[in-house]
Protein backbone atom coordinates (compact mmCIF):
# COMPACT_ATOMS: atom_id res chain seq x y z
CA UNK A 1 0.00 0.00 0.00
CA UNK A 2 1.18 3.70 -0.76
CA UNK A 3 2.62 5.73 1.97
CA UNK A 4 0.62 8.73 1.22
CA UNK A 5 3.02 11.60 1.86
CA UNK A 6 0.82 14.61 1.90
CA UNK A 7 -1.29 13.42 5.29
CA UNK A 8 1.69 14.93 6.97
CA UNK A 9 3.14 17.43 4.73
CA UNK A 10 0.43 19.16 1.81
CA UNK A 11 3.22 21.41 0.66
CA UNK A 12 5.95 18.64 0.03
CA UNK A 13 5.98 19.28 -3.99
CA UNK A 14 8.97 17.06 -4.28
CA UNK A 15 9.67 13.38 -3.25
CA UNK A 16 11.98 10.40 -3.99
CA UNK A 17 9.96 6.99 -4.28
CA UNK A 18 10.16 3.88 -6.07
CA UNK A 19 8.13 2.11 -8.47
CA UNK A 20 6.38 -0.70 -7.36
CA UNK A 21 4.19 -2.05 -10.14
CA UNK A 22 2.85 -0.89 -13.66
CA UNK A 23 0.41 -1.95 -15.86
CA UNK A 24 -1.29 -0.48 -18.99
CA UNK A 25 -3.24 2.45 -19.02
CA UNK A 26 -7.06 3.10 -19.92
CA UNK A 27 -5.81 4.78 -23.29
CA UNK A 28 -2.85 3.95 -25.43
CA UNK A 29 0.30 5.10 -24.66
CA UNK A 30 -0.90 5.34 -21.12
CA UNK A 31 0.73 4.11 -18.01
CA UNK A 32 -0.80 3.08 -14.30
CA UNK A 33 2.18 3.27 -12.42
CA UNK A 34 2.53 2.71 -8.49
CA UNK A 35 4.90 3.70 -5.94
CA UNK A 36 5.76 2.66 -2.69
CA UNK A 37 5.34 6.35 -1.49
CA UNK A 38 3.79 9.30 -3.05
CA UNK A 39 2.63 13.00 -2.41
CA UNK A 40 0.59 13.05 -5.08
CA UNK A 41 -3.44 13.56 -3.86
CA UNK A 42 -5.71 11.16 -6.35
CA UNK A 43 -9.39 12.51 -6.79
CA UNK A 44 -11.34 11.85 -3.68
CA UNK A 45 -14.27 13.15 -1.53
CA UNK A 46 -14.47 15.69 -4.35
CA UNK A 47 -11.23 16.86 -4.52
CA UNK A 48 -9.37 16.83 -8.20
CA UNK A 49 -6.38 14.62 -9.09
CA UNK A 50 -2.65 16.33 -8.46
CA UNK A 51 -0.64 16.76 -11.67
CA UNK A 52 2.94 17.21 -12.13
CA UNK A 53 5.92 14.84 -13.13
CA UNK A 54 7.76 11.36 -12.40
CA UNK A 55 11.49 11.60 -13.25
CA UNK A 56 14.09 8.94 -13.38
CA UNK A 57 17.40 9.08 -14.46
CA UNK A 58 17.24 9.82 -18.62
CA UNK A 59 13.46 10.33 -18.30
CA UNK A 60 10.39 11.50 -17.02
CA UNK A 61 7.30 11.48 -17.55
CA UNK A 62 3.90 13.80 -17.04
CA UNK A 63 1.00 12.85 -14.45
CA UNK A 64 -2.19 12.17 -16.65
CA UNK A 65 -4.37 10.91 -13.43
CA UNK A 66 -3.76 9.47 -9.82
CA UNK A 67 -6.47 7.06 -8.63
CA UNK A 68 -6.29 4.79 -5.19
CA UNK A 69 -7.84 1.28 -5.60
CA UNK A 70 -9.66 -0.35 -2.69
CA UNK A 71 -6.53 -1.61 -1.15
CA UNK A 72 -5.06 1.90 -0.84
CA UNK A 73 -2.82 1.19 -3.66
CA UNK A 74 -2.11 4.94 -5.32
CA UNK A 75 -2.00 4.77 -9.20
CA UNK A 76 -0.37 7.31 -11.24
CA UNK A 77 -1.10 7.16 -15.10
CA UNK A 78 1.89 8.62 -16.76
CA UNK A 79 2.57 9.10 -20.30
CA UNK A 80 5.25 6.86 -20.80
CA UNK A 81 6.59 3.57 -19.04
CA UNK A 82 8.81 3.64 -16.10
CA UNK A 83 9.89 -0.14 -15.10
CA UNK A 84 9.32 -1.36 -11.78
CA UNK A 85 12.40 -1.10 -9.54
CA UNK A 86 12.93 2.12 -10.96
CA UNK A 87 14.18 4.89 -8.37
CA UNK A 88 12.40 8.20 -9.14
CA UNK A 89 11.41 11.69 -8.28
CA UNK A 90 7.92 13.13 -8.01
CA UNK A 91 7.51 16.73 -8.56
CA UNK A 92 3.85 18.30 -7.73
CA UNK A 93 2.32 21.09 -9.49
CA UNK A 94 2.24 23.56 -6.79
CA UNK A 95 -0.21 26.01 -8.22
CA UNK A 96 -2.69 23.26 -9.00
CA UNK A 97 -2.63 21.77 -5.50
CA UNK A 98 -2.67 25.25 -3.72
CA UNK A 99 -5.72 26.11 -5.47
CA UNK A 100 -7.19 22.75 -4.45
CA UNK A 101 -6.36 23.46 -0.61
CA UNK A 102 -7.87 27.05 -0.85
CA UNK A 103 -11.15 25.55 -2.16
CA UNK A 104 -11.09 22.72 0.43
CA UNK A 105 -9.95 24.68 3.12
CA UNK A 106 -12.86 27.41 2.21
CA UNK A 107 -15.50 24.75 1.78
CA UNK A 108 -14.90 23.42 5.60
CA UNK A 109 -15.36 26.91 6.93
CA UNK A 110 -18.43 27.43 4.71
CA UNK A 111 -19.78 24.14 5.66
CA UNK A 112 -19.23 24.68 9.33
CA UNK A 113 -20.59 27.85 8.98
CA UNK A 114 -23.97 27.41 7.33
CA UNK A 115 -23.69 24.55 10.24
CA UNK A 116 -23.63 26.56 13.02
CA UNK A 117 -25.49 29.69 11.83
CA UNK A 118 -28.38 27.69 9.49
CA UNK A 119 -28.30 24.40 10.90
CA UNK A 120 -27.68 23.05 7.55
CA UNK A 121 -25.85 19.87 6.67
CA UNK A 122 -23.60 19.75 3.76
CA UNK A 123 -23.84 16.89 1.49
CA UNK A 124 -21.19 16.15 -0.89
CA UNK A 125 -18.45 18.62 -2.43
CA UNK A 126 -17.38 19.59 -5.85
CA UNK A 127 -14.28 21.13 -6.40
CA UNK A 128 -14.43 22.49 -10.39
CA UNK A 129 -12.18 24.35 -12.56
CA UNK A 130 -14.09 28.13 -12.42
CA UNK A 131 -16.04 27.17 -9.00
CA UNK A 132 -17.19 24.63 -6.35
CA UNK A 133 -20.07 23.93 -5.35
CA UNK A 134 -21.90 21.68 -2.15
CA UNK A 135 -25.21 20.63 -1.94
CA UNK A 136 -26.73 21.65 1.68
CA UNK A 137 -29.51 19.83 3.33
CA UNK A 138 -31.64 23.07 5.24
CA UNK A 139 -34.13 22.79 7.87
CA UNK A 140 -37.83 22.73 6.79
CA UNK A 141 -36.49 21.55 3.26
CA UNK A 142 -35.52 24.74 2.17
CA UNK A 143 -33.49 25.11 -1.01
CA UNK A 144 -32.61 28.71 -1.26
CA UNK A 145 -30.81 31.38 0.81
CA UNK A 146 -31.74 35.28 2.12
CA UNK A 147 -29.09 37.90 0.94
CA UNK A 148 -28.84 38.72 4.71
CA UNK A 149 -28.03 34.92 5.27
CA UNK A 150 -25.29 35.23 2.18
CA UNK A 151 -24.03 37.93 4.00
CA UNK A 152 -23.68 35.93 7.70
CA UNK A 153 -21.92 33.28 6.01
CA UNK A 154 -19.85 35.17 4.46
CA UNK A 155 -19.15 37.58 7.48
CA UNK A 156 -18.66 34.49 9.42
CA UNK A 157 -15.99 32.98 7.07
CA UNK A 158 -13.82 35.72 6.42
CA UNK A 159 -13.65 36.92 9.95
CA UNK A 160 -12.45 33.10 11.12
CA UNK A 161 -9.88 33.73 7.44
CA UNK A 162 -8.50 36.85 9.29
CA UNK A 163 -7.53 34.95 12.69
CA UNK A 164 -4.92 33.28 10.86
CA UNK A 165 -6.25 29.99 13.11
CA UNK A 166 -3.96 26.78 13.00
CA UNK A 167 -5.40 24.11 10.84
CA UNK A 168 -4.79 20.41 12.02
CA UNK A 169 -4.70 17.41 10.39
CA UNK A 170 -4.32 13.88 12.27
CA UNK A 171 -5.20 10.08 13.42
CA UNK A 172 -6.64 9.84 16.38
CA UNK A 173 -7.54 6.95 18.59
CA UNK A 174 -10.91 5.48 18.90
CA UNK A 175 -10.81 6.49 22.32
CA UNK A 176 -10.09 9.70 21.25
CA UNK A 177 -12.31 9.80 18.21
CA UNK A 178 -15.37 9.02 20.36
CA UNK A 179 -14.93 12.30 22.62
CA UNK A 180 -14.35 15.07 19.37
CA UNK A 181 -16.95 17.65 18.84
CA UNK A 182 -16.83 16.87 14.92
CA UNK A 183 -19.52 18.78 12.70
CA UNK A 184 -20.87 15.52 10.86
CA UNK A 185 -20.19 11.72 11.80
CA UNK A 186 -17.37 9.78 9.79
CA UNK A 187 -18.44 8.41 6.54
CA UNK A 188 -15.72 5.73 7.29
CA UNK A 189 -14.78 3.84 10.28
CA UNK A 190 -11.18 2.69 9.83
CA UNK A 191 -8.62 4.66 9.71
CA UNK A 192 -10.54 8.23 10.37
CA UNK A 193 -8.43 11.26 9.59
CA UNK A 194 -9.15 14.64 11.08
CA UNK A 195 -9.29 18.09 10.40
CA UNK A 196 -9.50 20.96 12.96
CA UNK A 197 -9.47 24.40 12.06
CA UNK A 198 -9.33 26.89 15.22
CA UNK A 199 -11.94 26.47 17.53
CA UNK A 200 -14.95 26.47 15.04
CA UNK A 201 -14.57 23.48 12.65
CA UNK A 202 -13.83 19.66 12.89
CA UNK A 203 -14.98 16.89 10.87
CA UNK A 204 -13.03 13.68 9.55
CA UNK A 205 -11.60 14.15 6.00
CA UNK A 206 -8.72 12.79 3.98
CA UNK A 207 -7.76 15.64 1.72
CA UNK A 208 -5.61 18.24 1.73
CA UNK A 209 -5.38 21.93 3.63
CA UNK A 210 -3.55 24.80 4.16
CA UNK A 211 -1.69 25.23 7.38
CA UNK A 212 -3.95 28.18 8.97
CA UNK A 213 -6.97 29.79 7.96
CA UNK A 214 -5.16 32.57 6.56
CA UNK A 215 -3.77 30.89 3.63
CA UNK A 216 -7.28 30.25 2.38
CA UNK A 217 -7.23 34.08 1.68
CA UNK A 218 -10.79 34.64 0.91
CA UNK A 219 -14.21 33.35 0.67
CA UNK A 220 -16.99 34.54 -1.88
CA UNK A 221 -20.80 33.01 -2.37
CA UNK A 222 -20.92 33.48 -6.10
CA UNK A 223 -24.36 31.72 -6.42
CA UNK A 224 -27.13 29.69 -4.51
CA UNK A 225 -29.92 27.25 -6.74
CA UNK A 226 -32.15 24.58 -5.72
CA UNK A 227 -30.40 21.16 -6.76
CA UNK A 228 -31.97 17.92 -5.63
CA UNK A 229 -34.15 19.01 -3.26
CA UNK A 230 -31.10 20.76 -1.38
CA UNK A 231 -29.81 24.32 -1.82
CA UNK A 232 -26.35 24.32 -4.20
CA UNK A 233 -23.96 27.19 -2.72
CA UNK A 234 -21.08 28.37 -5.26
CA UNK A 235 -18.45 29.31 -4.16
CA UNK A 236 -14.87 30.71 -4.51
CA UNK A 237 -12.21 31.20 -2.56
CA UNK A 238 -7.99 32.32 -2.32
CA UNK A 239 -6.36 33.19 -5.46
CA UNK A 240 -9.80 32.35 -7.56
CA UNK A 241 -12.08 34.97 -5.28
CA UNK A 242 -9.14 37.31 -6.05
CA UNK A 243 -9.69 36.63 -10.09
CA UNK A 244 -13.38 37.22 -9.38
CA UNK A 245 -12.73 40.32 -7.82
CA UNK A 246 -10.63 42.12 -10.40
CA UNK A 247 -12.62 40.71 -12.86
CA UNK A 248 -15.64 42.14 -11.67
CA UNK A 249 -13.85 45.41 -11.18
CA UNK A 250 -12.96 45.99 -14.41
CA UNK A 251 -16.23 45.51 -15.80
CA UNK A 252 -17.36 47.64 -13.41
CA UNK A 253 -15.15 50.33 -14.05
CA UNK A 254 -15.67 50.32 -17.52
CA UNK A 255 -19.51 50.20 -17.41
CA UNK A 256 -19.28 52.96 -15.03
CA UNK A 257 -17.24 55.28 -17.38
CA UNK A 258 -19.68 53.95 -20.55
CA UNK A 259 -22.59 55.54 -18.18
CA UNK A 260 -20.55 58.73 -16.76
CA UNK A 261 -21.20 57.48 -13.31
CA UNK A 262 -19.44 56.08 -10.09
CA UNK A 263 -19.81 52.23 -9.31
CA UNK A 264 -21.67 52.56 -6.64
CA UNK A 265 -24.55 54.04 -8.90
CA UNK A 266 -24.00 51.49 -11.66
CA UNK A 267 -27.62 49.48 -10.43
CA UNK A 268 -29.79 53.00 -10.43
CA UNK A 269 -27.58 53.94 -14.05
CA UNK A 270 -28.55 50.55 -15.55
CA UNK A 271 -32.13 50.35 -14.24
CA UNK A 272 -32.67 53.88 -15.76
CA UNK A 273 -30.96 53.00 -18.78
CA UNK A 274 -32.97 50.10 -19.30
CA UNK A 275 -36.66 52.19 -19.07
CA UNK A 276 -35.20 54.33 -21.43
CA UNK A 277 -34.34 51.64 -24.11
CA UNK A 278 -37.13 49.92 -23.59
CA UNK A 279 -39.51 53.33 -24.31
CA UNK A 280 -37.54 53.50 -27.53
CA UNK A 281 -38.01 50.18 -28.39
CA UNK A 282 -41.81 50.75 -27.57
CA UNK A 283 -42.18 54.01 -30.57
CA UNK A 284 -40.18 52.08 -32.67
CA UNK A 285 -42.50 49.15 -32.46
CA UNK A 286 -45.51 51.00 -32.52
CA UNK A 287 -43.91 52.97 -35.68
CA UNK A 288 -42.73 49.74 -37.63
CA UNK A 289 -46.24 48.60 -36.67
CA UNK A 290 -47.99 51.04 -38.47
CA UNK A 291 -45.49 50.42 -41.39
CA UNK A 292 -46.38 47.18 -41.85
CA UNK A 293 -50.16 47.77 -41.53
CA UNK A 294 -50.02 50.16 -44.47
CA UNK A 295 -48.39 47.79 -46.77
CA UNK A 296 -50.59 44.93 -46.08
CA UNK A 297 -53.60 47.16 -46.81
CA UNK A 298 -52.02 48.45 -49.85
CA UNK A 299 -51.38 44.57 -51.00
CA UNK A 300 -55.06 43.78 -50.49
CA UNK A 301 -57.47 42.50 -52.83
CA UNK A 302 -61.59 42.14 -53.13
CA UNK A 303 -61.35 40.88 -56.36
CA UNK A 304 -59.78 37.45 -55.74
CA UNK A 305 -61.82 35.05 -52.95
CA UNK A 306 -65.26 35.44 -52.69
CA UNK A 307 -65.70 39.39 -51.91
CA UNK A 308 -63.25 38.80 -48.52
CA UNK A 309 -59.95 41.43 -48.87
CA UNK A 310 -57.45 39.10 -49.31
CA UNK A 311 -53.76 40.48 -48.86
CA UNK A 312 -50.71 38.29 -49.70
CA UNK A 313 -47.44 40.06 -49.12
CA UNK A 314 -43.75 38.86 -48.58
CA UNK A 315 -41.82 41.06 -46.27
CA UNK A 316 -37.93 40.82 -45.49
CA UNK A 317 -37.23 40.01 -42.29
CA UNK A 318 -39.33 42.38 -39.18
CA UNK A 319 -39.44 42.49 -36.03
CA UNK A 320 -41.24 39.50 -34.77
CA UNK A 321 -43.98 41.67 -32.56
CA UNK A 322 -44.55 44.43 -34.56
CA UNK A 323 -45.79 41.62 -37.10
CA UNK A 324 -47.90 40.48 -34.40
CA UNK A 325 -49.36 43.46 -33.86
CA UNK A 326 -49.65 44.35 -37.38
CA UNK A 327 -51.76 41.38 -38.34
CA UNK A 328 -53.96 41.61 -34.95
CA UNK A 329 -54.84 45.04 -36.28
CA UNK A 330 -55.48 43.94 -40.06
CA UNK A 331 -57.75 41.16 -38.97
CA UNK A 332 -59.57 42.88 -36.33
CA UNK A 333 -61.90 44.12 -39.09
CA UNK A 334 -64.71 41.86 -40.43
CA UNK A 335 -63.73 40.18 -44.08
CA UNK A 336 -60.03 39.61 -43.70
CA UNK A 337 -57.40 37.27 -44.91
CA UNK A 338 -53.77 37.55 -44.55
CA UNK A 339 -51.01 36.00 -46.29
CA UNK A 340 -47.62 37.25 -44.90
CA UNK A 341 -44.16 36.37 -45.62
CA UNK A 342 -41.58 37.78 -43.15
CA UNK A 343 -38.22 36.40 -44.05
CA UNK A 344 -38.79 32.67 -42.84
CA UNK A 345 -41.67 33.40 -41.14
CA UNK A 346 -44.89 32.59 -42.27
CA UNK A 347 -48.48 33.85 -40.31
CA UNK A 348 -51.57 33.21 -42.05
CA UNK A 349 -54.30 35.07 -40.43
CA UNK A 350 -58.36 35.50 -40.93
CA UNK A 351 -61.26 37.70 -39.41
CA UNK A 352 -63.31 35.86 -36.97
CA UNK A 353 -66.65 35.80 -40.04
CA UNK A 354 -64.56 34.29 -42.17
CA UNK A 355 -64.34 30.55 -42.58
CA UNK A 356 -60.93 29.49 -43.90
CA UNK A 357 -59.12 27.06 -41.77
CA UNK A 358 -55.63 28.56 -41.80
CA UNK A 359 -53.01 26.31 -39.56
CA UNK A 360 -54.66 23.66 -41.95
CA UNK A 361 -53.42 26.03 -44.96
CA UNK A 362 -49.98 26.71 -43.92
CA UNK A 363 -49.22 23.04 -42.89
CA UNK A 364 -49.82 22.40 -46.95
CA UNK A 365 -47.64 24.99 -47.93
CA UNK A 366 -44.85 24.98 -45.14
CA UNK A 367 -44.01 24.21 -41.78
CA UNK A 368 -46.07 25.11 -38.67
CA UNK A 369 -49.60 24.86 -37.77
CA UNK A 370 -52.54 27.15 -35.52
CA UNK A 371 -55.48 27.92 -34.63
CA UNK A 372 -58.08 28.44 -37.21
CA UNK A 373 -58.25 31.86 -36.93
CA UNK A 374 -54.65 32.39 -36.73
CA UNK A 375 -51.44 30.16 -37.50
CA UNK A 376 -47.73 30.37 -37.76
CA UNK A 377 -44.70 28.74 -39.37
CA UNK A 378 -41.29 28.37 -41.44
CA UNK A 379 -41.03 28.64 -45.18
CA UNK A 380 -40.00 30.17 -48.03
CA UNK A 381 -41.27 33.33 -49.54
CA UNK A 382 -42.81 31.38 -52.68
CA UNK A 383 -45.18 29.58 -50.31
CA UNK A 384 -46.95 32.71 -49.52
CA UNK A 385 -48.05 32.58 -53.16
CA UNK A 386 -49.01 28.71 -53.57
CA UNK A 387 -51.09 29.27 -50.36
CA UNK A 388 -53.37 32.31 -52.46
CA UNK A 389 -53.67 30.00 -55.60
CA UNK A 390 -54.84 27.71 -53.01
CA UNK A 391 -57.43 29.80 -52.12
CA UNK A 392 -57.99 31.11 -54.72
CA UNK A 393 -58.69 27.92 -56.48
CA UNK A 394 -61.17 26.16 -53.34
CA UNK A 395 -63.07 29.18 -51.91
CA UNK A 396 -63.31 31.21 -55.00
Amino acid sequence: MTDRLYYDDAYLWSFEGTVTAVRPGKKPGQWDTALDRSAFYPTSGGQPFDTGRIICTGSEANVLDVETDRSGEVWHTLDREIPAGTAVRGEIDGIRRTDHMEQHGGEHMLAGAIWEKLQGMTIGLHLGEAESTIDVELPEGRTHLTDEEVILLEDTVNDRIRLDAPIRCWFPSEEELSSLPLRKKPTVTEHVRIVAMGDFEMVACGGTHPSSTGRIGLVKITGVIPAKGKARVSFVCGGRAFRLFRTYMRSADKAGAALSCPVEKLSKAASELNSRVAEAERKARKFETAEILDMIREKESREDLRGLALSAITLEERDAKAVSAAVSAYISDPGKVLLLGAGERLTFARSADVKIDMGELIRRVGRGGGRPDLASGAGIPECVGVARKILMTEYK
